[in-house]
This record gives structure tokens, sequence and C-alpha cells, in this order.
């Protein structure tokens, strides 16, 4: 089942099933248009749409990256916080990315289905484990595999892991990116563990690093001209991501450590998360304000700042500063209209409520996934006095939520009052359909589950 928790202050955190593991996903539209903008002379270079790669960020301090079926980059935070260039950062990206350009997870899927004959069922469980991120349990489990199929499998990841690594190069050269991310970031790495005892996940799901160092150099000498340099500007975006993550997912006290310096933009940046989650929203405030002060075109400021005046209940400033962001951006985003539409249900004023159900609207027309949009599309519906809409609504959270009973409950009480012939109307119709249908399909394959016993 889909757990859910939301924050707001930067973040949505979802706790999302993957590959049996629950890991917390962070949603930030700043780090995600960030990385977007980062991938996209890659993406074109590779002749993919930037538009299908799926990212995911997960709350974690380890420091791993993997990719998944179809087109998902999964990168933990605490990955982005050890490197200390964008261009490292953009390596790893460029790697991942010629793993999915070269087919890797579906060829190892192969891969695995030639060894089966010849290995341990516990063995594959081992290999399955590591392509889903959980590193430890799979090598744990491969360790009692079959030596002979092990080093079978162990060959044609490294192959694989070469393969990537090079063409991650040809990648940044071809785009015209710095290049030398990805091997200062393993030497970042290399250091990292030596001083750290914490047994990171990226060094035990990917080769020996001198392995690496070697195939990297040798991808160097194919584009002799490849020496593009960092872009300041870029770097300091980065530094700031680096700042709000590094507050987020550290102490306090840990954050005063590293960001000592009050005077730069980004100790400010992590000084003002870290005042929030301490509860000294003055003090956020007035750093907050003194950035955008500096840089009032930063809409991720202005984005803050809404956030706090809303955990004051300041809902008329937070809105304004809201509104602020979505129009240094130009562009609209799920998140930052889910986010609007929850300062306006909260001044729950009747204009409020009606230009939040359109935010809202707007939201799940860019993100239908989103339970927690759904969650206040309801509350809207129901205090606009909408109560069918407003079953509809929940009816969709729970689906999504993966609770079919009570999904199909708020759609059957949604139906007998919505107006026929319209997309709500025809959506519940289909979210019936749905559940019904799964519903009889589970108990057909629990009958036939007890009559093979």
């Amino acid at each position: 089942m889909f757990k859910a928790k939301y924050f707001f202050f930067f973040f949505l955190f979802i706790a999302l099933p993957i590959q049996s593991h629950s890991f917390e996903l962070v949603r930030d539209v700043e780090l995600e248009t960030f990385t977007k903008e980062l991938l996209l002379p890659l993406t074109k270079t590779s002749n993919l749409a930037d538009d299908r790669i799926d990212l995911y960020f997960i709350k974690s301090k380890e420091v791993n990256a993997f990719v998944t079926s179809g087109q998902a980059i999964f990168i933990n935070t605490e990955l982005i916080i050890q490197s200390q260039t964008y261009s490292e950062y953009l390596g790893v990206l460029a790697h991942e990315l010629a793993h999915i350009n070269g087919g890797h997870i579906s060829r190892t899927k192969n891969q695995i289905s030639e060894l089966s004959d010849r290995s341990m069922p516990i063995y594959l469980l081992g290999v399955l484990g590591i392509l889903g991120g959980e590193a430890d349990a799979g090598i744990a489990a491969m360790m009692v595999g079959s030596a002979s199929v092990q080093d079978g499998y162990l060959y044609y990841s490294r192959t694989q892991e070469a393969a990537a690594d090079q063409a991650a190069i040809s990648l940044l050269c071809k785009s015209k990116q710095p290049e030398k991310g990805l091997e200062s970031f393993l030497k970042v790495l290399d250091r990292s563990t030596l001083e750290n005892s914490r047994d990171y996940q990226y060094k035990t799901t990917h080769p020996q690093t001198i392995d690496r160092y070697s195939w990297i150099q040798n991808s160097y000498k194919k584009y002799p001209n490849c020496k593009y340099k960092l872009n300041p500007n870029i770097q300091k975006r980065f530094e700031l991501i680096k700042a709000k993550l590094f507050a987020y997912t550290h102490s306090q006290a840990e954050v005063l450590a590293v960001y000592q310096n009050q005077i730069s933009n980004s100790s400010k940046y992590a000084s003002a998360v870290a005042n929030f989650f301490n509860g000294d929203k003055k003090k956020s405030t007035d750093m907050i304000k003194s950035l955008i002060k500096d840089d009032p075109s930063n809409p991720y400021y202005h984005e803050i700042l809404g956030e706090i005046y809303y955990a004051l209940s300041n809902f008329k400033l937070a809105i304004l500063e809201q509104k602020k962001t979505m129009e240094l951006l130009s562009s609209d985003n799920d998140l930052h209209l889910m986010m609007l539409g929850s300062y306006l249900i909260a001044e729950s004023s009747d204009e409020s409520i009606i230009k939040s159900i359109k935010a809202l609207n707007k939201s799940l027309f860019l993100n239908r996934t989103n339970s927690y949009a759904w969650y206040l599309l309801a509350k809207a519906h129901a205090l606009n006095d909408n109560l069918a809409l407003a079953q509809y609504a929940s009816a969709e959270r729970y689906y999504l939520r993966r609770d079919k009973a009570l999904a199909l409950s708020f759609a059957k009480k949604a139906i007998k009052n919505i107006d026929k012939d319209t997309v709500e109307w025809y959506r519940t119709n289909d979210l019936i359909q749905l559940i019904v249908g799964i519903e009889e399909k589970d108990n057909k394959n629990r009958t036939k589950d007890i009559k093979n016993d």
C-alpha cells in the first residue's frame, strides 16, 4: 500500500514501495527543475525525450544512484550533497542515462533468465535486490549463490558498468558539458569512504574505482578537444540546492558545523531551513528576506518565504509569495499549484475556495498521481458545498493509495449525484469498473490458489 506523509516547506515526502522496499521520496521543485535542466543537453544528444525520464529523489544518507525498468533514475540526496561540483552530479546522471540508452536493465533481466537454470533462487533474489538498489541484502544473498554463476553475472555487470562509464564521457563531450565530473566524483567518494565508517552503497553496487579510472581515461583519448569548463552560475545554483538538502537531511548541529559562514548565500539558505525545522521561524524569515534583498528574482526564496508565512498562519502573505514564485518561473508546476491551492483553502473565504479548486484542478491536470492534491480538492469541494465532487475526488485519492474498499465506497456515493456526461461522471464510472474488475480477478486467483493447495 502507498503510504504518504506531506509537509510543506520545500519538500513533499512520499513513502513509496519500490522492489518490496519502502523509500522516502523527496519532491522539491528547485531540485527537480535543476536536474532536468542538467539532463536536457544529454537527452538531446542521446535522442531521448527528456520528458520521458522519470526522476526520483530518495531521502538517504547513503551515496547511491541507480536505474530501474523503463526510464527511471533514482538518486539519493546524499549523493548530491557529496558532489563538490555540479559536473560531478552531472557525471553520475550521464552514467545512469547511459544505462538507459544501452538497455542494460532489460539485458540484465535476460541474463538472469539465462542463468536461472544454473543458479540458486536465493542468488537470483540477491541480483534483483541489487537492481532495486537494495545492495546490502542483495550482495549478502549473492554470496551464498553458485560461484560459477555469480562470476558470470558479475562479469556481465562489470561490462555494463564499463560501457556506461565510457558512454557517459561520450555523452558529456558530444553535448559540450564538463567531462571531468564522473572521475572527480569517484575521487571524492574514495576520500569519503576512507574518512567515514559509513559503507556507501554506490561503492557496493559498482565496480572497483581503480578499474573505472582506467575506463574513463581511455574514453578521454577519444575526445581530445573535450575540455569544457564549469559554468559559475550553474555552480552557484547547485551550492544552494546542496545547502537546502543538507539542512533537511542533517541535524542543526551538523548544519552549523558545515555552514559556519553566515555570509554566503548557501549558508543563509541552509540556516533558514535548519532554523525553520528547529522552530525558530523569525530567524528563518530574517535569513530568507536577506536572500531576497540580494536576489529578488530567485523564485525559490519567495517559495520558502510563502511557506514560512503559511506555517505562521499568515495566509494572505503566503498566497502573495506563492504567486510571486509562479510568476518568476513563468511556467506551471504541479507542486506549486497544489501549494497555492492549499494556501487558498486555508484563507477560507468563498472566493479563495473557488480559486483553490481551479488551482488544484490545474495541478492534477499536470500530475494525476498526487493523492494529496486529490485530498485537498475533496476538501475544497466540500467547503464549496459540492458533496458529489468531494466524494469523487476522495475516490481518486483512495484509488491511488490502493485502498480499494474506500475508493469504491466513495465512487458509488459520488455516481448517484454527479452530473451525467461530465468528465467526472465518466471517470467515476471507470473507477467503479476498474475496482470491481480488480476484485473479481483477485477472487479468481484466490479460488485457484485454494484449489491448487
